[in-house]
């Protein structure tokens, strides 16, 4: 098994195993409420209405992870205030609270990592990133908060790995100019962001292993994605394709390309003669005749995986 075949197992294996999982993975067991033992070390108190946590809250000097999302009447400030230990807290949800500004406790989180601010569009994201400067974030999602522009304090958050900006309307070529100077991020989403081009910017960030694109209305990339020399996977799912891009031969280090349901009806010649790093392509759910099927099938088997499997629909 070569390098880069051996490399491509390792993904498919461990799928996206970025810091974002351990919101679901990290510190064992979550709590939904709060016992009297103290030794909770995930607690989830989501969308329970509250109006005030209970009094056993400051007992909890073992906790990891918090989730506060959807308690809008919660004074978010004073709850973070009330965190015994701040310094063990890795993860922080606080998706759909109306936030407006930022709370300043969370400066007292000096380990923390992992941070989710989906939905809350009305926070000012200049002041919010300066707000972040201090703190070891690796893990920030953004999902969800119209956001069409990056201002320049994002480029403070230096150590941050995985950025989540699904669900927003991210079409600002000087965006990507502030991503491309985070030097260890390393996997970004911009799902669902009504792009009908790629910003030819986007071959600024070099430095990316994962870049999610799905849910768009793109028909091609742009040639400057071939300096995007770190690129290993690559997700173009539910876009208006109808073609396969010759230019996905031309990623230096691309192995991976999800490009399932598009419109594509036929693979470039040039896929079965060309020397390419890619691996792995997978085009289920476009309408890829038998012929072309076959002729893949043939032609690309060098492919560690080549899908093309349709959706079957069951009458009632």
């Amino acid at each position: 098994m070569n390098r880069h075949t051996y490399i491509l197992v390792c993904f498919i294996c461990l799928g996206l195993l970025t810091s974002c999982s351990s919101f679901a993975t990290f510190y064992g067991d979550t709590a939904t409420a709060i016992s009297d033992d103290g030794k909770i070390r995930r607690l989830d108190l989501s969308n329970q209405n509250l109006k005030k946590v209970p009094e056993q809250f400051n007992q909890l000097k073992q906790l990891r992870m918090l989730d506060l999302s959807g308690n809008t009447q919660l004074d978010i400030e004073q709850v973070l205030g009330a965190v015994p230990k701040p310094e063990k807290l890795a993860v922080l949800i606080l998706d759909s609270l109306h936030l407006a500004q930022l709370p300043n406790n969370l400066s007292r989180f000096k380990n923390l990592t992992q941070l989710s601010l989906v939905h809350n569009p009305d926070l000012d994201w200049e002041m919010s990133f300066q707000k972040l400067e201090n703190l070891p974030l690796v893990f920030l999602n953004l999902q969800g908060n119209n956001i069409k522009s990056l201002p320049t304090t994002i480029t403070k958050l230096s150590k941050l790995k995985d950025l989540k900006l699904s669900y927003n309307e991210l079409k600002d070529e000087q965006s990507y100019v502030y991503l491309s100077q985070l030097p260890d991020l390393y996997a970004v989403w911009l799902d669902f962001n009504a792009l009908t081009v790629v910003p030819d910017n986007i071959g600024l960030l070099s430095q990316i292993t994962y870049l999610y694109m799905d849910g768009n209305s793109l028909t091609d990339v742009p040639s400057s994605m071939r300096s995007m020399k770190s690129l290993a996977v690559l997700h173009l799912g539910y876009n208006k394709f109808s073609h396969l891009s010759e230019r996905f031969m031309e990623l230096p280090e691309l192995m991976m390309v999800h490009i399932n349901n598009n419109q594509i009806t036929a693979i470039p010649r040039n896929y079965g003669i060309k020397k390419y790093s890619l691996l792995a392509l997978l085009l289920d759910g476009n309408p890829i005749p038998p012929e072309e099927v076959k002729w893949a099938k043939k032609a690309l088997n060098r492919y560690f995986l080549l899908s093309f499997e349709q959706p079957v629909f069951k009458l009632n």
